[in-house]
């Protein structure tokens, strides 16, 4: 690849999506600086599109841009023997003027494809080290004229993804809700973040947890339509946090404090604390088990051959369930001894 102005093909790894957008840019403004015009840029996905569209791509010069550059998102699954050695044929042999950048936030591709791309080429991307964040963090909050003491920090982490995308917006949302010369505390950070995050499976949880039936039905609604999730991570989400909900409970009941099983349970921010403390006024432990089966049958019938076309309707049942009868059964259907969707499983 020695005689290409630009190297044609890099693999791109890892889950530092800001640094490695930053890099992708530097190369589109090579392009551009060589071709003296904009670039032809295509972004496509890994099981959405074959190896051979973007091949066909690269190999088909645009007619309105010098330079033609192809982002393979999800480039890890690429996964069939004939793509695979459809890629690797590509780039052992580049077309001119053309970029193909193999992304993933996973930490490699294919082997095959790693062994005809040279060393120099394959970069990785990692996430700041837990020792940086805090630094980092600082950092970006002085060019606002903004501090920010431990606690905050500790506060910030818990409700914002590690990659250097998240934190600066997240550091934006700071700037624009305080004044300069503020000192950030928890409190603040997280009525900050919180107020401006979307709506989620996490906030679903939130709203079960207190109990609130049309407002969790809303939220719900909202997950959907967004398609910020789907049913089955919708259930993923709420199983996780039940599950956690449960080990904090007996902990408690078995005479541990609150606070500690909190801490070793990664729930530090005093938000999060105040949530949890809430479901456990609503749910047991034993509710917490009963509501996880019913969160188990409920997946398992919107997998069924019946229940993809109405997993919304089963959705409201089960949080119907959840709020009005702690799992113990559907509000409008019942329980049966085959399970809550024997129709639907069988």
């Amino acid at each position: 690849m020695a005689d290409y102005l630009i190297p044609p093909v890099w693999i791109l790894t890892g889950p530092e999506v800001g640094l490695k957008d930053a890099f992708i840019a530097d190369i589109i403004a090579k392009a551009r600086q060589l071709g003296g015009d904009e670039p032809e840029v295509q972004r496509i996905y890994a099981g959405d599109s074959s190896t051979s569209e973007a091949i066909a791509l690269l190999q088909n010069s645009s007619l309105f841009s010098p330079w033609v550059i192809v982002e393979f998102r999800n480039a890890d699954q690429i996964s069939q023997k004939a793509e695979i050695d459809a890629m690797v044929k590509y780039c052992s042999s580049p077309a001119e003027q053309a970029l193909l950048l193999l992304e993933t936030e996973n930490y490699s591709v294919p082997k095959a494809i790693e062994k005809v791309v040279p060393p120099s080429c394959r970069k990785t991307f990692f996430e700041l080290f837990e020792n940086e964040l805090a630094g980092w963090i600082r950092r970006e909050l002085a060019q606002s004229q903004l501090s920010i003491d431990e606690d905050a920090i500790e506060s910030f982490l818990e409700l914002v993804p590690h990659d250097t995308n998240s934190l600066r917006a997240a550091c934006l949302i700071l700037s624009a809700s305080f004044p300069p010369g503020s000192a950030l505390s928890a409190s603040d950070v997280e009525a900050a973040i919180l107020r401006s995050k979307p709506e989620d499976s996490f906030t679903l949880f939130e709203k079960i947890g207190q109990g609130e039936l049309e407002l969790s039905l809303e939220v719900l609604n909202s997950v959907l339509d967004s398609r910020r999730g789907d049913a089955n991570q919708i259930i993923a989400a709420l199983v996780w946090s039940f599950r956690r909900l449960a080990r904090i409970g007996e902990a408690v009941a078995n005479g541990e404090r609150f606070e500690d099983v909190c801490i070793r349970e990664q729930a530090r921010s005093k938000t999060v604390q105040r949530q949890l403390r809430n479901a456990l006024d609503h749910y047991r432990p034993q509710d917490c088990r009963r509501i996880i089966s019913a969160l188990s049958e409920t997946e398992a019938a919107i997998r069924g051959p019946l229940g993809s076309a109405f997993d919304r309707q089963l959705l409201h049942l089960l949080i119907i369930s959840i709020i009005t009868q702690k799992g113990e059964g559907l509000a409008l259907a019942g329980w049966s001894e085959r399970g809550l969707y024997p129709q639907f499983t069988n």
